[in-house]
């Protein structure tokens, strides 16, 4: 079943487009379909189903799948009206994504590659990830207190043990998802004058995406406890995630902002 999010049918006046927000598109079928481009807008086609129409103007960003093949027009659509794609493998991973350029760097964009001269920026930013994760934690422990759901010692410090020093949370949330996630990073990156990959010290990459992405998916799964097991469809997780992500993006600020610091320290101790 192929989902589309913010699925837009309609043809509103192309003045009244930017004012709209902007929303995901999920291309997840799992029989073929073809994405081209048509008056500034994507066309998606499928075998025995209507062509859909999505205007440009009005997408965040695209999440699709290895059954979907695109034009280069549509790719050069994408690009031109700064919609980043993401693809994902068959379990939900993202393989990666397509950046449009960006014309106006946020600051943290050039103090990043200043950071990633130092030759052990990786171990500092490890530590940094690693504060982060705590920080995930306890922000979530401290709001299922308030919820008169206080979380058990012995249960906190086993999460804390697997998750903040070894990087594994329990799954319990639609795999898939872990892949969203990496497309709400990759599009809040981009919308922020921000690059999805940086090149350090070394040719070692830094994936901000893929590092924040695994950050939201973190916080996900330990948001949303056993509601998943009601989703009978992908269609539903779905509308779950979008939700979710409506109410959590916010968090991409949080860590970016305290990355913003890390960094900003990091290279003053430096010098």
């Amino acid at each position: 079943m192929t989902v589309h999010t913010g699925a837009i049918h309609d043809r509103p006046h192309a003045a009244s487009l930017g004012a709209l927000p902007r929303k995901p598109l999920y291309l997840v079928a799992s029989s073929p379909m073809q994405v081209d481009t048509c008056h500034e807008a994507l066309t998606v086609k499928r075998a025995g189903a209507p062509v859909q129409r999505f205007p440009l103007a009005r997408l965040a960003r695209v999440i699709c799948n290895r059954h979907t093949t695109w034009t280069g027009e549509a790719l050069c659509a994408c690009l031109a009206h700064t919609v980043p794609i993401t693809w994902l493998d068959g379990h939900g991973r993202a393989l990666g994504n397509s950046q449009p350029r960006i014309h106006t760097p946020e600051p943290l964009d050039a103090t990043l590659d200043l950071y990633l001269e130092l030759p052990d920026w990786h171990k500092r930013f490890d530590n940094w990830l690693t504060r982060r994760r705590l920080e995930t934690l306890t922000q979530w422990a401290m709001h299922a207190a308030t919820r008169g759901a206080e979380l058990d010692p012995v249960r906190f410090q086993v999460l804390k043990r697997e998750f903040v020093y070894g990087g594994h949370v329990p799954v319990c949330f639609e795999p898939a998802a872990e892949g969203w996630c990496e497309a709400l990073a990759a599009g809040h990156l981009n919308r922020g004058g921000l690059q999805s990959r940086y090149w350090g010290c070394g040719g070692v990459a830094m994936d901000l995406a893929a590092e924040l992405a695994g950050l939201l998916w973190a916080e996900l799964n330990l948001d949303c406890g056993a509601l998943p097991a009601s989703a009978d469809s992908m269609a539903v997780s779905l509308r779950l995630f979008e939700a979710w992500a409506h109410r959590r993006e916010g968090r991409l600020d949080t860590h970016l902002s305290d990355l913003r610091r890390h960094v900003a320290r990091e290279i003053d101790a430096w010098r």
